[in-house]
């Protein structure tokens, strides 16, 4: 197999940290990038004189491995030590299970020397550091401090959902590539996405191990309801596209499959439970497009190398990064006619728990709505932003959309058109008499912006009755940057209060509300909303 250029650094890189003593080594590349083509290298590249053990976790990344060193080493003889298959003696490569081999007293491992073992590879290495694993590894001596044996583990991310470090097994990360960098290379597929909000409230379930609970995570988000505005949703933007779902569990996989086959769509559901020629046989009419959509948990986010895949819905909320990464890594494979990838997040209310999302991992807001782009086409957008429209605060848009909308406005330097100055702003600034501007920072403290009869602009701090001024200066952008300075760094606990785009602002105006606005002659409009009223109050006369 021809080796594309990177992969060729890594191998020259894994020799030269070698060189220098490492011996430990991890290598971080994304998924569809070809981490099993660089370890089928091995052999060859270093010129092996003593047998390779291949490390893997799961039947179709043991099979995965094997045929690609065969295809790689056709003269080598490969084996595989998993449940009934067992290698020969005089295999030069031994792909084993770590269930077969890691579990407590097992005899499979005690027929293999480890005295005829160099080099030992560990497939998805970040679950090298499960017990099952260190077994084999203590095993084979790599773990040894002063070994001469090299240990190289492969994974799309170094972090761990639980929190324990990698560097329990690994000394060095010796070779990475990002996801961003790769799909740039043009590499892997670009990655395109919509943000889908539900109104399910996922505040009560409860997280363990860096992650929800399944099972209270099933309980809330497998209902009818958002069921259907998963369906809706794939006919709308992905039609026609091959697609894999992410469910919570069995009964979430199998549930929403069937909402996909009502409403006409072919789909299927592959779980754990599913038998294993019926699960070949479904992969197979997915290949083929017979299937158009694909619901599974669990079971195809890894080892699952389908590269028609042109369609990702996270119908699976996840706090972990690790997990978002392995589902939509499943869509960024390389397919003739295939332009992208276009992944949906079903968002749901979290409160505070953040959500993993596309845009946060490519250095965007986790609530950036890419509205069907790519993540290159969002970057180069704000890139031009920045550079054309530098008045424009692209960390506080949400959306192209809203990106759009703040770029139309006249240059914000104008001093004739602070209204669109404070439109730029992420902040909900209220108009007041005479061109002033107020902010109400909350605890009866308030901050307003406003011309004072010498021409210039004045920024002035309100506190328990008390006035202070915060900044002069020359126009109205100034003195905006210097109020909302003044509150990123002063009032921080103001922050979450004053965003524009805060949901409590969309809310119901409360009965609290309502009633100071009464008592002060004023009949409230129908549908006012909080936000609407806290802009109301802030600007009736003081008593």
């Amino acid at each position: 197999m021809a080796l594309r250029d990177y992969q060729q650094e890594c191998l020259a890189q894994i020799l030269a940290r070698y060189k220098d003593g490492v011996r430990r080594q991890l290598v971080c590349l994304p998924t569809g990038t070809g981490k099993t083509v660089i370890f089928a290298a091995f052999p060859g590249f270093f010129r092996m004189k003593h047998r390779m053990l291949v490390l893997a976790h799961r039947e179709e990344l043991v099979d995965q491995a094997r045929d690609k060193i065969l295809r790689a080493n056709p003269d080598l003889k490969v084996g595989i030590e998993q449940a009934s298959r067992r290698a020969a003696d005089d295999d030069d490569v031994v792909v084993g299970s770590v269930p077969t081999l890691g579990r407590a007293n097992s005899k499979r491992i005690e027929k293999l020397d480890p005295d005829e073992f160099f080099l030992v590879v560990v497939d998805e290495a970040h679950h090298a550091t499960a017990k099952t694993y260190k077994r084999v590894l203590e095993r084979f001596g790599v773990l040894e401090e002063k070994t001469d044996k090299l240990l190289v583990g492969f994974t799309a991310t170094p972090k761990r959902g639980d929190g324990v470090g990698l560097d329990e097994v690994f000394n060095e990360i010796v070779y990475s590539r990002s996801l961003p960098e790769m799909i740039v290379a043009g590499h892997l597929s670009p990655v395109g996405g919509y943000r889908i909000e539900t109104e399910v409230d996922l505040s009560g379930v409860r997280t363990r191990m860096g992650d929800f609970v399944a099972a209270q995570l099933s309980e809330a988000v497998n209902i009818q309801e958002r069921n259907e505005l998963v369906v809706k949703v794939y006919k709308e933007q992905l039609q026609e596209r091959q697609t894999l779902v992410f469910c919570v569990d069995v009964a979430h996989a199998v549930s929403l499959g069937e909402a996909f086959q009502r409403s006409g769509v072919k789909a299927a559901s592959i779980t754990g439970d599913t038998p294993s020629d019926e699960r070949a046989a479904t992969l197979e009419a997915f290949s083929d497009g017979d299937i158009n959509v694909l619901t599974n948990c669990m079971v195809l986010t890894e080892g699952y190398d389908e590269s028609a895949i042109a369609g990702i819905i996270l119908a699976r909320p996840t706090k972990s990064q690790l997990l978002y990464t392995q589902m939509i890594g499943r869509g960024t494979r390389l397919h003739p006619g295939k332009e992208n990838v276009l992944v949906i997040d079903i968002v749901d209310v979290t409160r505070d728990k953040k959500l993993a999302t596309l845009p946060s991992l490519f250095g965007l807001s986790q609530d950036f709505n890419l509205e069907g782009r790519t993540t290159t086409e969002v970057q180069q957008a704000l890139k031009w932003v920045e550079e054309n429209r530098p008045w424009v605060r692209v960390d506080y848009a949400n959306s192209l959309s809203e990106l759009r909308y703040r770029c139309k406005k006249v240059n914000l330097f104008d001093l004739e058109t602070p209204e669109e100055i404070l439109m730029a702003s992420r902040f909900a600034w209220a108009g007041m008499a005479h061109r002033c501007y107020r902010l109400g920072l909350g605890k009866k403290e308030t901050i307003t912006i406003g011309p004072t009869i010498l021409g210039f602009w004045e920024v002035t701090l309100r506190s328990g009755g008390k006035e202070s001024t915060v900044a002069t200066v020359h126009n109205a952008f100034e003195a905006v940057r210097n109020a909302e300075k003044f509150v990123e760094e002063h009032r921080k606990d103001s922050v979450g209060l004053v965003l524009r785009e805060a949901k409590w602002r969309y809310q119901r105006a409360s009965d609290k509300q309502l009633d100071l606005i009464k008592k002060r002659g004023i009949t409230p409009p129908v549908g006012l909303t909080k936000g609407q009223a806290s802009h109301l109050i802030g600007m009736l006369p003081r008593r």
